[in-house]
């Protein structure tokens, strides 16, 4: 009977354990060390008002113009050393993000509101396993010499620089710059679902990749503009804008589902778009919940690119937020018919097929555009896990030079 009881006990123990377990990720690194480096910029070119106050209802930060706090991940010597970046780290990130003047108390009180918000109904030593993980990162590593391909990252409304950090170390291992900077408004912190905020976020796309000119081991000719969800709306305005966007990518991008907020911005006509663009989907939403929330099926913005290479991924195992980490990691969600681990899984999975449309169009390596055709079990995933569909641009299409030529 005691052996009975001491089994239940370890066994509770265990499943406990499990069920606090920091959010995995799938992926090896590659061949480099992961540096990070933040930076607090101004764009003098628009202002950014009401401007921040201190606590003293003071303002602060006048004349300046837009906050752009700045992170860049990049390959890093394997030989760097210093302390990777938890979780926290990250979190604490949002003390600053567009107000760059804030006392250490006064940040701690931005993270703990946050904090308060986002994760009602999680257990606390579920938080604390999430903010304890230790992820790749290491804080002003010394870079690896050479030039390398650029991603600039917008993250969803409103939301964070670190909003897919993972995924980000991921690609600054296998050889890539990527910058990213917070979802802001045109004048306040939060963002609107509408054309002017869409294009100021745009805006900002635009002013880090005039920043990427100015990193030594950047190479401005390979840029690629990616998104999540608004941040995949914005990243196509300013594509549309900006010639030096080789290619585009989108993780379930609002542009598939704004179809007539997009006819808009007559600048970013589908038709007139050239460059490759890959396109993860969440999976297809049931009839009735259509009902309920009504998305613009008015059209198919990713189908009138005739003249661009699009790749359309349907993965079967995720919901529209699934594909952020920050979402994954804090926020209360539900995983209805998949665990979350497998969620956990097929995001890693996301996180390979960006890797190889990147290699295809900033390296020209043929088996990365190749990797995005292949079905699921010949990559390793579950079969009928996703669904791949290739819309190649017109042959009668101008083209344009590859980013890697």
């Amino acid at each position: 009977m005691m052996r009975l009881a001491l089994l239940f006990l370890i066994f509770c123990f265990c499943g406990q354990s499990h069920a606090q377990e920091a959010l995995p990720f799938y992926n090896e690194p590659g061949a480099y060390k992961v540096g990070l480096r933040m930076v607090g910029q101004y764009d003098p070119s628009r202002s950014y008002e009401p401007l921040p106050t201190d606590a003293a209802g003071t303002q602060r930060a006048a004349g300046r113009g837009r906050p752009i706090q700045t992170a860049v991940w990049y390959p890093a010597k394997n030989g760097a050393s210093g302390k990777r970046m938890r979780y926290d780290d990250y979190l604490n990130l949002l003390g600053w993000d567009d107000d760059f003047d804030r006392t250490p108390i006064e940040q701690a009180k931005v993270v703990a509101d946050w904090l308060k918000m986002v994760t009602e109904g999680k257990s606390a030593a579920r938080i604390a396993a999430e903010r304890s993980d230790v992820l790749w990162a290491i804080r002003d590593a010394e870079a690896v010499p050479g030039k390398f391909p650029v991603v600039v990252y917008a993250p969803s409304l409103s939301s964070n620089v670190f909003e897919n950090a993972e995924m980000m170390e991921f690609l600054a291992s296998h050889g890539y710059i990527v910058i990213a900077s917070p979802a802001l408004g045109v004048r306040t912190r939060g963002q609107k679902a509408d054309l002017e905020h869409a294009e100021a976020q745009a805006a900002d796309i635009r002013f880090l990749v005039d920043f990427a000119r100015m990193l030594p081991n950047a190479d401005p000719s390979r840029v690629t503009a990616m998104g999540f969800s608004w941040g995949g709306l914005s990243n196509i305005l300013a594509a549309a804008r900006d010639d030096r966007i080789k290619a585009l990518v989108c993780l379930d991008g609002s542009v598939r589902y704004w179809n007539r907020l997009m006819e808009e911005a007559p600048y970013a006509a589908p038709e007139k778009l050239r460059m490759p663009l890959l396109f993860l989907a969440q999976r297809p939403a049931p009839f009735e919940r259509n009902l309920d929330f009504k998305p613009d099926l008015s059209g198919s913005f990713l189908r009138k690119m005739k003249n661009a290479d699009v790749y359309l991924l349907t993965m079967y195992s995720m919901e529209h937020v699934y594909f952020a980490t920050s979402y994954l990691r804090l926020d209360p969600l539900e995983f209805d018919e998949y665990s979350r681990d497998e969620v956990a899984q097929a995001h890693s999975l996301a996180a390979r097929y960006v890797l190889n449309f990147l290699n295809g169009t900033m390296k020209n390596d043929p088996a990365g555009l190749a990797y995005l055709r292949k079905k699921p079990g010949e990559i390793g995933a579950p079969a009928h896990s996703v669904r791949s569909q290739f819309f190649p641009a017109s042959p009668q299409a101008p083209r344009i030079a590859s980013a890697a030529q």
